[in-house]
């Protein structure tokens, strides 16, 4: 039997914002806990309507914090980063940032398949490291900011080949 073909890869789109993918120590929490509260429930606009996402979107409000096992991972932009103490998030030795991809133009819901996949296979073959987090409407790739063009570019390839 012939694989299935794979449904065509929805839109992509690129804000500006930088983000930082960081960790923290679980007994450093209670240090932080107003700044996440504030950041989590009082700092940011209101969501746009599903149809209103442009495709050169400047800027996106997103928050990411993980807690799975005692393990903590957070992602946020470069700006909300400087709330914090720079001591307690801690990130990788080179501490780099990340540039998003937005998968799908509207949110995508829970009938689509593959688009990991999609996603994965360009970005692996060229070697790019990519920091997925599926959200209930969207999907987000995050990739070194120095390789946005290229996955860019490689996305939109892939796009145009209906693949």
């Amino acid at each position: 039997p012939l694989p299935a073909p794979s449904p065509p890869l929805p839109p992509v789109q690129s804000p500006q914002t930088r983000f930082c993918v960081l960790t923290v120590a679980p007994d450093t929490l209670p240090a932080i806990a107003t700044m996440l509260i504030d950041v989590l429930f009082y700092s940011h606009s209101p969501p746009r309507e599903a149809g209103a996402s442009s495709q050169d979107l400047d800027s996106i409000t997103f928050f990411s914090f993980s807690l799975i096992e005692g393990y903590i991972s957070i992602v946020m932009d470069a700006e909300t980063q400087k709330r914090f103490p720079s001591d307690l998030l801690l990130t990788s030795s080179t501490g780099e940032l990340w540039r998003m991809v937005r998968i799908g133009g509207q949110p995508l819901g829970f009938d689509e398949c593959g688009i990991v996949a999609q996603i994965a296979e360009p970005l692996a073959a060229a070697d790019i490291s990519a920091y997925y987090i599926s959200t209930f409407n969207f999907d987000h790739a995050l990739v070194p900011e120095e390789g946005i063009a290229e996955v860019i570019q490689l996305l939109q390839q892939r796009q145009d080949s209906g693949r």
